[in-house]
């Protein structure tokens, strides 16, 4: 009887076992490039059999939750971020995909469903922090939430000028327009109008900041000033609808 080296067996296992490993990393290759290139139907064509029921292909389930968010199916968005998070807890940008999504998706659902979902909300985007100090994303989420949470589900402005603060010291025009953002959450126009003035300082031609500057000066009465910060904004985008309103709603000069 002819016997097979049993080395030969093992060998031919593992070969077999490691089979399908190029085929997978070239899909998702092949699916990341597609996402960029935003053809995002073959980009889910292509994740569809990497994130089926028992992966264990975090990057897989990552990828797919940002082409779903994309294609705004929340939902499906969540369900696989949760995937990736729980294939590979210590990823920030995993924990950070899943603030993303549930971001979107608690603007989606219905109050009882908000409360429940405010919580791991709040706690991905603190874990993607937690993971790294330095990422921007996280620290805007977060930022945000605080900003825009009631203090039941843990919202608290304080929280969030402290986050802002940090964001100062990564992206100073960032830092500037959400610390801009809490001190109008919190009546201290002068305050929001210091912030935002800095913002488009280091950014002259940012739409954003010449309009929240516009807006600010209007509720201080600096009319003229305000109007002046709307025409620079829509030199910039002259179909900019809500500047328009904005200019528009300014009262007339004396």
């Amino acid at each position: 009887m002819n016997r097979i080296p049993l080395f030969s067996v093992a060998a031919a296992f593992i070969a077999a076992l490691f089979a399908g490993a190029p085929d997978a990393s070239a899909s998702i290759d092949a699916a990341r490039e597609a996402f960029q290139k935003r053809d995002l139907p073959r980009a889910a064509a292509l994740l569809e059999p990497l994130t089926a029921e028992g992966t264990t292909d975090a990057a897989a389930c990552h990828l797919a939750s940002q082409v779903w968010l994309e294609q705004k199916d929340s939902a499906r968005a969540v369900t696989l971020a949760q995937k990736a998070v729980t294939l590979d807890g210590g990823n920030a940008e995993y924990f950070t995909q899943l603030g993303l999504a549930l971001s979107r998706r608690i603007n989606e659902v219905g109050f009882m469903q908000k409360a429940a979902m405010s919580g791991k909300l709040r706690k991905a985007f603190e874990r993607a922090v937690e993971l790294d100090p330095k990422n921007l994303t996280a620290l805007i989420g977060l930022t945000r939430y605080y900003v825009n949470a009631p203090e039941i589900a843990g919202g608290s402005l304080e929280k969030a000028k402290a986050c802002a603060e940090k964001l100062v010291a990564l992206d100073a025009f960032v830092g500037n327009m959400e610390l801009g953002s809490i001190a109008e959450k919190q009546e201290q126009p002068e305050v929001a109008l210091n912030h935002y003035q800095a913002a488009a300082e280091l950014k002259p031609d940012h739409v954003g900041a010449l309009a929240r500057c516009g807006r600010v000066l209007g509720r201080l009465g600096r009319t003229e000033e305000a109007r002046a910060r709307f025409e620079a904004a829509l030199k910039l985008d002259p179909n900019n609808e809500g500047v328009k309103r904005a200019q528009a709603a300014l009262r007339p000069a004396k």
